[in-house]
């Protein structure tokens, strides 16, 4: 019989190395393709939810501060609803209805448009409450609104608005955008102390009612 032991070494010696290195150019393929579909859904998340409503979640929280810092008769947000629900015909009363009609309600109808259009790209399993109360509340001031149209002035809405959602939102927007810059090998800058100067008198103030008003908005 034929000895064949030289013959299977070269083609083992042809073949090994080719396998080997098809195997590393198709791990090496794979490790980039899923690399190239995280950053592209972690664009698509920052691009389509999270970036586009934290800019609604944030201009109607900062649209109902300055209404209260405009029309309170005190400043405070606990005298502007005392004044509002004391008499809603009245001057503050008229106000809120105003702001929420035409500022507030149009920034809350398309934050939950945002959510219910790219829910899938929410990044947890199950949808956060406070997205869900959002969607809640705004379609329940659709109806308080269409009331408000027909003279009852004095209609409230029973699903308060989730005061907690700016920082929800905020903070998953930020993870995102660190998340995003070590896939893309971009360094962020880091934080040094006194980088940031002290906000003005205005902006400090303007701040607390911000904070002020969120902790009380659920009761409108």
């Amino acid at each position: 019989m034929k000895d064949n032991g030289p013959s299977l070494s070269i083609l083992r010696s042809a073949v090994l190395p080719a396998l080997g290195g098809y195997l590393f150019t198709f791990y090496n393929s794979k490790k980039a393709d899923e690399r190239k579909a995280q950053i592209q859904r972690i664009n698509d998340q920052v691009r389509l939810l999270y970036g586009p409503l934290l800019a609604c979640v944030h201009a109607s929280r900062a649209a109902y501060a300055a209404m209260v810092r405009q029309h309170s008769p005190d400043g405070t947000v606990g005298g502007f609803l005392a004044a509002m629900r004391r008499d809603p015909k009245g001057h503050e009363g008229s106000a809120y209805r105003h702001w929420m009609k035409d500022v507030m309600q149009p920034l809350n109808e398309r934050a939950a448009d945002i959510i219910v259009d790219h829910v899938n790209l929410l990044e947890s399993a199950e949808i956060d409450p406070r997205l869900l109360q959002l969607v809640a509340h705004v379609s329940a001031y659709k109806v308080i609104i269409s009331r408000w149209d027909r003279g009852a002035v004095g209609e409230w809405s029973a699903i308060s608005y989730p005061n907690t959602l700016l920082d929800y939102v905020r903070t998953e927007f930020q993870r995102l955008k660190r998340r995003q810059a070590e896939l893309l090998g971009i360094k962020r800058p880091a934080k040094t102390a006194g980088k940031h100067a002290a906000p003005s008198s205005a902006n400090g103030d303007e701040a607390i009612v911000a904070s002020k008003a969120s902790q009380t908005r659920s009761k409108l």
